[in-house]
């Protein structure tokens, strides 16, 4: 008996996976792909999950909904908090009065930042084989950094890579300490599925293998004294990460420092060696998460001033952004701009933009709102005893966010 040809076509229909839309499925096959094929499809929990533990405060309810929806970050829909936030229906009086309060702000607080481009062997020998090279100059420059400041002395580290993706700056930190017997241990934690390819050079080839650990959450979220390869192992931690967007570089830095409190609660006065993190997006910051609230304070910024400083924080580097578009690393992020503000090229490169600033100016100050939420980040550290410091480890040419933040712990 033949198959009525109706039903025959919808059970070859495809749909969007309702777990990731970025993929579909036979209609016929979907109970079978959610239940045991799926990658996306929900797991249970680590034991290393605590519900926004790495938040400085309470989220809303609109915001702890939106964290619900499991296409939120998926897609990087704009969050609709952020995406309320449009400059262009602010009076002039209350844009220069951000203006005035981020110049009064920068004046006072921020440090004069070094340009030290930095270069490690390990990832320069790789250089004859790559034909776009910007990625590579912020790796060799970010593990310089770290070799400079004594982060790859000890193999017998645990390195933790936020935001890792692939994994491919953890791959050369193994290559850089020259890591072949297994003394290492890799943590590896990022909020999106990816494939990867490169947690099996991690585990390495000799007898003895190196402990990896991948970790699939939202940084807010991660309790590190509870990771697994963690717990109750005595061996310091090195933080590193590369173009860690907006937020994501608060709750890590908020993530570290509560690791350390707990470890100083156990009588481990350093369990951190070290930080590294290349920071960008600063118009995907939220208050809740930012670590250092008594700074904003300091600096007489209200919540509303605050989401608003940083959106036109993406003025400092927008100007430039045409000129980089192809093979930059900004462009994995150009879908996270707020919409409204930067519009048709006519009106941002004359004084007609709605703010009554030319793109200079709106450059400066966007570049001033980041750099003063930097150093609200390194003063946060220093309260726990680091040495911080922000320098721009390659040029503008390489990478537009090209400011990176450094620490240590200081010794006594």
């Amino acid at each position: 008996m033949t198959q009525d040809p109706e039903n025959q076509v919808s059970n070859l229909k495809r749909i969007p996976c309702p777990y990731d839309n970025s993929h579909t499925v036979f209609e016929k096959d979907l109970k079978v792909h959610l239940e045991k094929r799926c990658n996306s499809r929900p797991r249970g929990l680590p034991v290393c999950h605590s519900l926004n533990i790495n938040c400085t405060l309470p989220l809303s309810k609109e915001e702890l909904d939106f964290q619900k929806n499991i296409y939120s970050h998926q897609k990087m829909h704009v969050q609709p908090w952020l995406a309320r936030v449009q400059l262009k229906l602010l009076t002039r009086q209350e844009l220069e009065s951000i203006y005035d309060k981020v110049s009064t702000a920068y004046d006072k607080f921020v440090q004069p930042i070094e340009t030290e481009i930095s270069k490690h062997v390990a990832v320069e020998q790789k250089r004859a084989e790559v034909q776009w090279t910007k990625h590579l100059d912020q790796q060799s420059s970010l593990i310089g950094h770290m070799e400079q400041n004594g982060m790859l002395q000890d193999k017998s580290a645990i390195f933790v890579e936020f935001g890792a993706g692939k994994g491919e700056l953890s791959s050369w930190v193994k290559k850089a300490i020259q890591e072949e017997n297994g003394e290492s241990t890799f943590v590896l934690i990022d909020r999106k599925n990816v494939r990867n390819k490169v947690d099996p050079s991690l585990v390495g080839h000799s007898e003895q293998k190196s402990t990896v650990q991948r970790l699939l959450m939202d940084i807010k979220d991660l309790e590190l004294a509870k990771v697994e390869c963690i717990t109750n192992n005595e061996k310091k931690v090195v933080a590193f990460s590369k173009h860690l967007c907006g937020c994501a570089t608060d709750i890590t830095l908020k993530c570290l420092m509560n690791y350390v409190e707990h470890e100083r609660s156990l009588g481990r006065s350093e369990p951190i060696a070290g930080i590294v993190i290349a920071m960008c997006c600063h118009q995907l910051c939220r208050y809740e998460m930012y670590p250092n609230t008594e700074y904003l304070e300091s600096i007489d910024m209200n919540k509303t001033e605050f989401e608003r400083m940083c959106k036109i924080s993406s003025w400092g580097i927008s100007g430039e952004r045409e000129k980089q578009k192809k093979n930059d690393e900004e462009d994995e992020h150009g879908d996270l701009e707020e919409e409204g503000d930067e519009g048709d090229e006519d009106r941002d490169q004359t004084a007609n933009h709605f703010t009554g600033l030319d793109r200079v100016q709106r450059e400066k100050i966007g570049y001033q709102c980041k750099r003063v939420l930097d150093t609200g980040r390194v003063k946060f550290l220093e309260k726990y005893g680091f040495n911080a410091k922000l320098v721009y480890y390659v040029d503008p040419a390489t990478s537009l966010e090209n400011c990176a933040l450094i620490a240590t712990p200081k010794k006594n």
